[in-house]
């Protein structure tokens, strides 16, 4: 399923960028969401409840910005455009704290 390898791939992302952080907790990310992605944002934002449970995005609020047309480069995925990170302590593995 194409969708689920796009959201595998961005939790694959956040993980990453979380470890290179000393783990620290994820309180935002921003993503462009390709027009050819076959996700519109409602489905988009269900998948990354269940998608990024237990990981460090797991209480993270997720910002869709959407790619306007079929032409450009990023129409059939979903770009990262930004993380933000919590400031203090990394979060637990397997925690899912609130935003700071």
């Amino acid at each position: 399923m194409h969708e689920q390898a796009l959201i595998q791939d961005l939790r694959r992302k956040l993980d990453e960028l979380s470890a290179a952080a000393s783990g620290a907790r994820i309180v935002r990310a921003r993503v462009a969401l390709g027009p050819l992605c076959h996700l519109d944002e409602r489905q988009l934002t269900e998948l990354w409840g269940r998608a990024m449970a237990g990981g460090p995005a797991a209480a993270a609020t997720l910002e869709v910005e959407t790619v306007p047309s079929v032409d450009d480069p990023a129409a059939a995925s979903i770009v990262l455009r930004s993380v933000t990170f919590a400031e203090g302590p990394p979060a637990a593995p397997g925690s899912s704290a609130p935003e700071s």
